[in-house]
């Protein structure tokens, strides 16, 4: 008997107990054969609106739940015909149509077929309300986001991760938070936020699984040296300085050499810029990119720190590049207040202001308040209890 007759003759069956019974029965008997054809005659009759949803409705339940059984490519082929058999009728199958798409997505994922994944999610139709549904529906966002991160897709990522901002505020599942917070530090250094993607990236180092801690603090260290040069970024390159699981990360030495100030030589920048993300390393319009930049700026505040005064020719030289766009580097960096000193463009000369003796006092006061905090938090991850008491 063909697929077509016995559908029909279950539909005719008089008592609704019988139809369930049948229509169960049908169906796992050709998911059991993996046949396709047969599979995709069941779904277009169920979602016909002919058939009333006392009857399709615990069958879509029942194949949403044993769809995982089939191949990857199988599930993919009979998911995207229930999906397209099922338009006219999302609201009906809304449960169903959500675990479908949830499988699919994984398998597009696990193809790195990113954006598909995505696009797959995005189907689901999600309306926020209160209680346990909001936590499925702010998970589904971030993996969204997270999705389009990994096709290099930083707009998109962002637009979704915005929508579950008022909805991670209520959740209390610790690794749905920090897959929230480590898209928001992925989206801050896209977007070249380099110093405040160096704070949320050492945030999520003490939460992080022990495999992930070192992914952490690199991701962190290398934004914090890509940062703009000036107090803000110093009082981070310190913090992470000063933390001892930095040591035994790669890009360590060349962390140290920037905490102290000292010259960086081209060998090793280009060691560094092995370490970098494609987007790091995007050149600017004048043929330079973010690190060229990060280091022309910190070897200026380095010069600053081993001379009282220099030419600006010597300093181009010192830089690597033409005086005319040394003088503009230190010209901006000491309009933003990142640099203390002065040019004087009828001797062609850049003279250094020392720190103030007040400033540097303040300066040892705000760092020890940062190694107070690095501590609280530490002990806040050993023992909760224990700072809370203290507070």
């Amino acid at each position: 008997m063909s697929i077509e007759k016995e559908l029909k003759n279950i539909s005719g069956l008089d008592e609704q107990k019988d139809r369930a019974t049948e229509y169960s029965k049908l169906l796992n008997t050709q998911l059991e054969k993996k046949n396709l054809d047969a599979l995709k005659e069941i779904i277009s009759h169920i979602a016909d609106d002919q058939i009333p949803l006392i009857d399709s409705r615990p069958l879509m339940r029942e194949f949403a739940e044993k769809i995982t059984t089939l191949q990857a490519q199988d599930q993919l082929t009979i998911g995207k015909h229930l999906i397209e058999c099922t338009k006219q009728r999302v609201t009906a199958f809304d449960e169903p149509l959500l675990k479908v798409r949830r499988a699919l997505a994984e398998i597009l994922e696990e193809e790195e077929e990113f954006e598909e994944a995505a696009k797959m999610l995005i189907g689901i139709q999600l309306q926020p309300v209160e209680g346990e549904k909001n936590e499925e529906i702010c998970d589904i966002y971030v993996k969204i986001a997270q999705l389009y991160l990994e096709n290099g897709e930083t707009v998109e990522a962002e637009r979704f991760l915005r929508r579950s901002a008022n909805l991670i505020k209520n959740i209390e599942k610790e690794t749905l938070i920090l897959r929230y917070k480590s898209c928001y530090a992925r989206i801050l250094d896209s977007n070249r936020k380099f110093l405040e993607a160096s704070i949320n990236y050492y945030h999520l180092s003490h939460k992080a699984r022990v495999d992930e801690v070192a992914i952490a603090l690199t991701y962190a260290c290398n934004c914090a040296i890509l940062a703009k040069a000036g107090p803000s970024r110093s009082r981070m390159l310190a913090t992470l300085f000063k933390d001892e699981r930095c040591s035994s990360i790669k890009v360590y030495h060349f962390l140290e050499k920037v905490y102290l100030e000292r010259i960086l030589r081209t060998k090793e920048v280009e060691e560094f810029a092995n370490t970098l993300k494609d987007h790091q390393l995007a050149k600017f319009s004048d043929g330079t990119n973010v690190l060229t930049r990060s280091v022309m700026e910190h070897n200026l505040l380095a010069a600053s720190k081993l001379y009282k005064n220099i030419s600006i020719k010597e300093l181009g030289r010192l830089l690597g590049i033409e005086p005319e766009r040394a003088e503009k580097i230190a010209s901006k960096m000491i309009q933003q207040k990142r640099l203390s000193g002065s040019i004087d463009q009828l001797s062609g000369m850049i003279e250094f202001e020392k720190e103030h003796s007040v400033l540097a006092w303040d300066r040892l006061i705000e760092n020890l308040c940062t190694d107070v905090n690095n501590v609280v938090e530490e002990l806040t991850i050993i023992d909760p209890k224990l700072v809370k008491g203290k507070k």
